[in-house]
């Protein structure tokens, strides 16, 4: 699967995994994975983090 965070290089399933295991906001997924927290601060991945969030969170 693809980067979705570019600065840090973390990957869409790794995003997923973060979000099924209880990460289920884009803060949380920052402080589990990293994502988010490079140098652009999510300018580029925010959008997709959080479709991502609303996708696979615990229902």
């Amino acid at each position: 699967m693809a980067n979705v965070c570019l600065c840090k290089g973390v990957s869409e399933e790794t995003i997923i995994k973060a979000i099924k295991e209880g990460a289920i906001t884009f803060e949380a997924v920052g402080e589990k994975t990293g994502a988010g927290t490079g140098v652009c601060h999510g300018a580029r991945c925010k959008q997709t983090i959080e479709r991502l969030i609303e996708e696979h969170k615990q229902k």
